[in-house]
């Protein structure tokens, strides 16, 4: 009787430094499980509680450095609550991410994102290569299966849109998104570039949606200017009004 007792213990003692010392490469397992091979945490080191790595998709054509931290006491009410501290000598990731089932939030959330991440997103019908970074900012936001609450805001700097050979800068594009029924919408505008952008976003769970005027400046290149002519119907002011609608795949 002793020794089983003994073994018991023993085993219950392996299983506790397991949980403790679980390296941080099973992160990288569990996100590439949950998200079909497309996100990995790249160079992995620490433990699942405590490590770093860095963010990136399956292809590797971007990376992005982050820390992170997981609150065991959240852990034990049913809440995978993750703080994210920027590496050294960087502003961010940061913030704390708490999933509970099928409700997110962000709170103090600040993310650079390169702009290829969204590219990554969209589907692979749409050939597109951006560059730039996507700044998401987010105080207090929340998402579950009655809707959303708060507000996310995007800044994207240097942005720059690559599609059929033909290349356009677009400056820095600012993007507000706030609840609307169930979904996020908000208003999409920019300064400098070639071309100006003045329009509305929508996001749901797994669709998105542009309906935006498109405006060649000065600055466009003769090639730019046509491709836009191509994309929506003319709004009789030097415009374009283009709409689309797609699944995020």
């Amino acid at each position: 009787m002793k020794a089983t007792v003994l073994g018991i213990v023993a085993c219950a003692l392996l299983v506790a430094a397991f949980a403790v010392f679980a390296p941080a490469t099973l992160v990288d397992r569990r996100l590439a499980a949950v998200s079909g091979g497309k996100l990995r945490v790249l160079a992995a080191e620490g433990t699942v509680w405590r490590g770093r790595g860095a963010l990136g998709d399956a292809a590797g054509t971007w990376r992005l450095p982050v820390a992170w931290t997981v609150d065991a006491t959240a852990l034990a009410r049913g809440t995978l609550a993750v703080a994210l501290a920027p590496p050294a000598g960087a502003a961010s990731p940061r913030g704390r991410i708490d999933v509970a089932g099928d409700a997110l939030a962000l709170r103090d959330a600040v993310v650079d994102v390169p702009a290829a991440a969204l590219a990554s997103a969209l589907p692979a019908r749409i050939p597109l290569a951006l560059g730039g970074t996507i700044t998401l900012t987010a105080a207090d936001f929340a998402a579950a299966a009655g809707g959303f609450r708060g507000q996310i805001g995007a800044r994207w700097r240097d942005a720059r849109v690559v599609a059929a050979g033909i290349a356009v800068n677009l400056g820095a594009v600012d993007l507000a998104l706030a609840p609307q029924g169930e979904r996020l919408a908000g208003r999409v505008t920019n300064a400098g570039g070639d071309v100006r952008i003045d329009g509305t976003v929508t996001i749901a769970r797994d669709s998105a949606g542009i309906d935006a005027t498109l405006t060649p400046q000065s600055s466009a290149a003769e090639p730019v200017a046509r491709a836009l002519a191509a994309l929506g119907t003319p709004d009789g002011a030097g415009g374009v009004r283009v709409t689309w609608r797609g699944a995020l795949r």
